[in-house]
């Protein structure tokens, strides 16, 4: 089934449904699923390919973050395994729910193959069910690529969040209005 946005769609993927979409670049079928548990290996593999060390998550907090109550996870893949995933959280503290944009990770072979666009905005539709007013996440300020990334997808860079990766290693927060008026 070739992917569509639609609420038919949308519903089963939100259950657990199968989408497929072809690359128009390379016309590389990707599927997008949601999580299982027998991805965590592929994942925390991917993620270490992905960042250097300083950035990764270990095994355990990658299955703590994909595995968490208030978690979503997107699962990208084609025949020879995981091409990419999203881990989204919805949090909760003060005021009104947003969605947490954990981590995003693509393998380097299918970057710019549209992807990571297609998880974030399959994210962003999740987060909308969720009555999250917006989401966020935080970059490495030296990774040009993602920041570019984000502000081309119409997120908004709040300011800069010090030592979050740790020391000398400072993250740009982005915020993306989700309210039906900012559509």
């Amino acid at each position: 089934m070739e992917y569509q946005q639609s609420v038919n769609t949308q519903d089963r993927r939100m259950r657990g449904g199968m989408v497929t979409t072809s690359s128009p670049i390379t016309r590389k079928r990707f599927r997008y699923r949601n999580y299982r548990p027998e991805d965590l290996d592929a994942m925390v593999a991917l993620d270490a390919s992905c960042f250097d060390a300083p950035f990764r998550f270990s095994r355990d907090a990658m299955r703590r973050f994909a595995e968490a109550d208030n978690a979503w996870v997107i699962v990208a893949e084609d025949s020879q395994g995981l091409a990419g995933f999203c881990i989204v959280h919805r949090e909760h503290s003060v005021g009104p729910p947003i969605g947490y944009v954990v981590t995003i990770d693509v393998a380097e072979r299918w970057r710019r193959q549209g992807i990571g666009e297609r998880m974030l905005s399959n994210a962003e539709t999740w987060v909308r069910s969720w009555k999250c007013v917006g989401i966020m996440l935080h970059v490495f300020v030296r990774n040009e690529q993602a920041l570019r990334f984000y502000e081309r997808l119409r997120y908004r860079r709040l300011g800069l969040q010090k030592a979050f990766y740790g020391p000398g290693m400072d993250a740009a927060m982005y915020w993306k209005d989700l309210t039906p008026s900012q559509r």
